[in-house]
């Protein structure tokens, strides 16, 4: 039996614990960093040196706050920081849900599209963020254990 598994909320909070709106995409990824161990019987192996959470958003121009944040963040030589993210998942068929919360993102644009227009299309405004975070992953709500 297959799931219909959608990828649904990401809300994003200020300093102040208020949502910041305006959240189109958002996508969390554990990143492992590996090192060889030589084990007298084993060989070498390898094992976890670091991880982090890797943060991707994608945000609609038409609420920037948190642009114009980061914009006034980086400008002032100051990393901009989230102090919380939370990513639901749903399983609308069983109504379950899995919401992770990731805390103290430390944001890290390369390049922020402070603005932009085009000749052709009808794309909608939006721009990208990423970041990352070292602290470990808050499941406060679990999909239970599914049998196929």
């Amino acid at each position: 039996m297959q799931r219909d598994i959608k990828l649904k909320n990401c809300q994003v909070y200020d300093e102040n614990g208020d949502p910041i709106e305006g959240t189109l995409e958002g996508r969390f990824v554990l990143r492992t960093n590996y090192g060889e161990v030589y084990r007298l019987q084993k060989g070498a192996v390898q094992t976890v040196n670091d991880w982090y959470v890797e943060v991707t958003l994608r945000l609609t121009s038409a609420n920037a706050a948190l642009k114009y944040f980061c914009v006034e963040q980086l400008t002032k030589g100051k990393t901009p920081i989230l102090p919380m993210l939370i990513g639901e998942t749903l399983d609308k068929e069983a109504d379950n849900s899995e919401l992770v919360r990731i805390s103290d993102i430390y944001l890290n644009p390369e390049e922020l599209t402070l603005w932009e227009a085009k000749a052709e299309g009808n794309d909608n405004a939006s721009y990208e963020i990423r970041g990352r975070s070292n602290k470990v992953p808050d499941f406060l709500e679990k999909l239970p254990e599914y049998v196929e």
